[in-house]
């Protein structure tokens, strides 16, 4: 029986011990292809791999045998984050790069510097978080203004010439106009409550939608009341040249309008239906009526008047990506910073010669942190070096007073005599 036990226990042993180089050699296996990964420029099978190796061993470590008697350092969490930063996924990077600060090895390899050049990058680049009372306010003007839409096309119930046809064909439009406007509503308490911008935002476009669309039935309806109201030969004659010459003109505005060939799959269905309606003037006879080239003008200049506004929406959206990027001098700053050249930064970091806040408070920020290690190099005998960082501290503060610098790119000096400096 002692034999037996003494038998289970050896066997035991001899598999924990084979097992454990079988799975230190997987994570240096995996480190390995990962990093050959990353130089080849194959950063989705680099983060795979690098993620392996951290399942495996998520300890960094500045010496490990990797390759035969081969030593290098064991940095996952750092290449994991350079592999996102090459794939401009910012929120990831930072992700891995904090869980390697955290660890700490970091610190002490060469890498470091280029991850906090990295992670500034990244900092400027983030988007300022939404404010959600702010576009909540919007959403709510958006739906008052819907109802203010429904109640201004209730008004044309008591006209008489639209009696006839009110009940069947525009109580429908308004009804829905009024229940869509209840329902944005309801749903933005909710929104509000949940503090997701992305459904207050959604709210908002399709308020703007509401109103479009009651506006362009109340139009139609104006239009049909004053077609029915020219009852003479001679009205209807002189109108019908006047609304013929409006679906002419409107008809041309449409056509200059389809020369346009960006923008976004809203934008071809909207060119489609101008197309379509473009037709449909066409094929209009000698014998139609003024209230049917009204109509049709109408129909055309709604579509066109969604068209363009489609268009300046997906300009718009181009112009925010173009303003989320930082400027190139801003990145050169930055980069001359963390490298540690200080005196290029002092020089020629210029404020001034960018437009937009965050790029001038970036760097006036960088210039103050360069003055202020030069000031310090100086044994703290140059005051007036002292005076303008002090300086460029106040006019970051002008811009915006509730900025704050990021604590892991500047050191707890500067940082204190940001804090001081009022």
């Amino acid at each position: 029986m002692m034999r037996y036990r003494l038998t289970i226990i050896l066997s035991l042993a001899i598999s924990l011990l084979a097992f454990a180089p079988v799975a230190e050699a997987e994570f240096k296996r995996n480190y390995a292809l990962a990093k050959k990964s990353f130089e080849d420029g194959d950063y989705q099978k680099a983060i795979e791999k690098f993620k392996d190796a951290i399942n495996d061993n998520p300890e960094s470590a500045a010496r490990v045998k990797l390759y035969g008697m081969r030593y290098d350092s064991y940095l996952p969490h750092y290449f994991l984050g350079e592999a996102y930063f090459q794939l401009n996924d910012c929120e990831s990077a930072m992700a891995a790069w904090n869980q390697a600060m955290q660890i700490g090895v970091v610190q002490g390899q060469n890498e470091f510097g280029s991850m906090q050049a990295n992670m500034a990058t990244c900092k400027v680049d983030v988007v300022e978080a939404v404010d959600v009372s702010r576009i909540a306010a919007e959403a709510t003007s958006e739906i008052d203004t819907l109802e203010g839409a429904a109640n201004s096309f209730a008004g044309l119930q008591s006209e008489r010439l639209l009696q006839p046809e009110w009940a069947s064909n525009w109580q429908p439009k308004l009804s829905q106009g009024r229940e869509l406007a209840q329902n944005l509503r309801q749903r933005l308490g909710t929104a509000v409550t949940d503090a997701d911008p992305d459904a207050i935002e959604a709210i908002i476009n399709e308020a703007k939608r509401g109103v479009s669309s009651l506006s362009d039935s109340e139009n139609l309806a104006r239009a049909q009341v004053q077609a029915l109201e020219s009852q003479s030969a001679e009205a209807q004659r002189l109108a019908r040249e006047e609304a013929g010459r409006g679906l002419q003109d409107a008809m041309r505005r449409a056509r200059a309008a389809q020369k346009y060939d960006e923008g976004n799959a809203r934008m071809e269905s909207l060119l489609a239906d101008l197309q379509r309606q473009i037709s449909v003037g066409d094929n209009l006879g000698a014998t139609a009526s003024a209230l049917n080239l009204k109509e049709q003008t109408q129909i055309i200049d709604n579509v066109l008047r969604r068209y363009n506004l489609s268009i300046q929406d997906w300009q718009a959206e181009q112009q925010s990506i173009a303003d989320r990027k930082p400027p190139a001098g801003l990145k050169r700053i930055a980069e001359a910073y963390f490298s540690g050249d200080y005196e290029a930064v002092a020089s020629q970091a210029n404020p001034d010669s960018f437009d937009k806040e965050r790029a001038k408070i970036q760097a006036l920020l960088f210039r103050a942190a360069a003055n202020h290690k030069l000031y310090v190099r100086s044994g703290e005998q140059q005051s007036s070096t002292l005076r303008q960082v002090q300086s460029d501290i106040r006019a970051i503060k002008q811009i915006n007073s509730r900025f704050s610098p990021y604590i892991a790119a500047f050191s707890p000096r500067f940082l204190a005599l940001f804090q001081q400096t009022g």
